[in-house]
């Protein structure tokens, strides 16, 4: 099992450390970078740390792949928050990422599953059921996919759940959905524990967190847990949050830009990618026994991603 750390193209490994990435990584007990990557190539001096990559994500991405109404932004806000105006736009945009990440020749790509409505981002409910975004999630990239050579992905994808409509993981009847609807071989499951935890109830503790998390694994049938390669390790306790903001449709007088700063506050208030602080973490990888297990560290509530790696790393053996 490998132990990566969430980083992106558009930070600088400065940031881990101005010394050097790899002494830092190795000193932190790291085995490399799950890196975000983007539709441009990926800088050389990222290649080296790259364990696994994250592929570009869309918030609203069924919008475009309906030819729905898009609001006015120019092509690359739509390209960030849609892959594109249009299902023409969807297709290219996917492809283009799956294949600028094919050059670090990684052994998994994540690719969110799931798509909340601009208009509904502060509401509690969507209009859309799991199931609909789930079929033009499937329609999506199995039309992507038919695109690349031998209409294949270069790497595994791994499809990540989210609070949002589409995958939630609360069972494993979205896998089943996948092994009926998907059209190619090289797929998987990249759970992520805070956004299945922003999907239950009464999560106000790391304790509640834990035990409600071993309730859903231990319900997992074996060709579940057989396609769960990754892990996104990281806890959420946002339940009073989530039970007590105001829901209300954004305002459509907002530029798209403005609409997603308001937007990512609200987001972070629900998932707030804390560490775990208990050794109990540990009892959920092992339950669930992936390939990778990424320690998702956005910092946004200690400020230091990297201290929150480490506090998470020691429940686990090093090599």
């Amino acid at each position: 099992m490998k132990h990566l750390f969430s980083f992106s193209v558009y930070q600088s490994l400065s940031e881990i450390s101005p010394a050097g990435a790899g002494p830092a990584l190795e000193e932190m007990g790291c085995d490399g970078l799950e890196l975000l990557t983007g539709y441009s190539p990926v800088p050389d001096e990222y290649c080296r740390y790259a364990a696994g990559v994250h592929l570009p994500y869309a918030a609203d991405w069924l919008r475009a792949w309906r030819g729905a109404e898009i609001p006015e932004c120019d092509p690359e806000t739509a390209r960030f928050m849609m892959f594109g105006k249009c299902a023409e736009d969807v297709t290219e945009n996917l492809t283009l990422a799956i294949s600028q990440a094919s050059a670090l020749d990684p052994p998994y790509g994540v690719l969110h599953a799931g798509n909340i409505n601009l208009d509904e981002i502060f509401m509690h409910d969507s209009v859309d059921s799991d199931t609909k975004v789930l079929e033009a999630f499937c329609e999506m990239v199995n039309t992507a996919v038919s695109m690349l050579p031998h209409g294949r992905p270069p790497f595994k994808i791994a499809f990540e759940n989210l609070w949002w409509p589409g995958l939630k993981m609360k069972d494993g009847r979205e896998v089943r959905f996948f092994e009926r609807k998907i059209e190619f071989e090289e797929w998987g499951i990249c759970l992520d524990t805070g956004h299945l935890l922003n999907c239950l109830p009464g999560i106000r503790s790391e304790q509640d967190a834990i035990s409600s998390l071993l309730k859903v694994f231990e319900g997992y049938g074996q060709d579940t847990l057989d396609r769960i390669g990754n892990v996104h390790l990281h806890v959420s306790t946002s339940s009073d949050y989530r039970d007590s903001f105001e829901g209300r449709e954004r305002d459509r007088r907002d530029p798209v830009g403005v609409l997603m700063e308001k937007a990512n506050a609200h987001i972070c208030r629900i998932d707030q990618h804390r560490p775990f602080m208990s050794e109990g973490c540990a009892g959920l990888v092992e339950t669930l026994s992936p390939d990778y297990v990424t320690h998702e560290m956005a910092g946004s509530v200690s400020g230091d991603p990297l201290g929150d790696f480490r506090a998470q790393r020691s429940h686990f053996p090093r090599a």
